[in-house]
């Protein structure tokens, strides 16, 4: 019970910060419109990409709690990491529209609004801190999905964004410069596209199955090795089926005179307690296992 009231928490935090977020992105292009800046245009379009995260993070996990099938034995976990790699390559399109409109705008510079500008800004800097406070609280000791992590870092970048939007406002207001609307642009860019690189190499890591990040499986089969009643550990596979789940599979040749369930429950409490790995399979393998194959069902 205490799982699903934790699930309900991290989903109602999520529409909170998805609606706090969208209604900053429609002040956001309303605001680019009447003052001409690229700058919030840039920054409407980072907020943009967080609306995409926040939305993607909340399919997700409905996605995740659909029961498994026959023919979809891990759920539906990797709908989210597909989800957020569409998200990073439209990020990464939106930037490049940017780029080019900064560029031209740096060659022939267009009038531009400086204090509507710093003072809508503002409330986007303002809406992007409410959003990290709504998405902090719910942190804790698990794994997060890779939605959640990518909303988080999304925000944070975006609140970049707002501080050069701010900037590139107070600039044009003071000094009459309006190439820095254009040129604060570009530094926008570059968060959105940093941003957008991390998250799309994080999802490509997920999808060629590798180890997560900080999971020395050479570690790991030193570790399983310690066991009094493992001889070798090999044929490990480690893989990643979202940001949030992550299976382990193992061979173990054990010692003539094992107990191979003894050694199992042992090798399993050992991946859980010290790398955090829950979803375990284990082949056990030597004389003493094959008297748990050949075991009838039910015994």
């Amino acid at each position: 019970m205490h799982g699903h009231e934790a699930d309900g928490s991290a989903q109602g935090r999520l529409v909170l910060a998805l609606s706090i977020t969208f209604a900053a992105l429609v002040v956001e292009i309303w605001g680019a419109m009447w003052t001409g800046s690229l700058a919030l245009l840039a920054d409407a379009g980072h907020m943009l990409s967080d609306v995409a995260a926040l939305s993607i993070a909340l399919a997700a996990a409905w996605f995740a709690g659909r029961p498994h099938t026959w023919s979809s034995t891990f759920g539906l976990h990797r709908t989210e990491v597909l989800a957020a790699t569409g998200n990073a390559v439209g990020v990464l399109l939106i930037a490049a529209f940017v780029v080019w409109s900064g560029i031209a705008r740096l060659r022939e510079p267009t009038a531009v609004d400086g204090e509507g500008l710093a003072a809508i800004a503002a409330i986007g800097l303002a809406a992007n801190l409410a959003v990290l406070l709504v998405l902090h609280a719910g942190r804790s000791g698990q794994r997060l999905s890779v939605n959640l992590r990518a909303a988080r870092l999304h925000v944070l970048a975006d609140l970049g964004g707002s501080v050069a939007a701010v900037a590139a406002g107070l600039i044009v207001a003071l000094t009459g410069w309006e190439r820095a609307d254009a040129l604060l642009s570009l530094v926008i860019v570059a968060l959105i596209g940093v941003t957008a690189l991390r998250l799309l190499g994080e999802t490509l890591h997920v999808l060629m199955e590798r180890a997560p990040p900080g999971t020395d499986l050479r570690d790991v089969q030193e570790s399983l090795e310690t066991l009094p009643s493992v001889r070798r550990a090999h044929e490990m596979h480690c893989w990643t089926i979202s940001g949030s789940f992550v299976s382990f599979a193992c061979h173990l040749e054990l010692e003539p005179d094992a107990d191979p369930l003894a050694a199992i429950e042992a090798a399993t409490s050992l991946l859980r307690d010290r790398y955090d790995l829950h979803h375990v399979t284990i082949q056990p393998e030597g004389p003493a296992a094959v008297h748990v194959h050949d075991a009838p069902l039910g015994s």
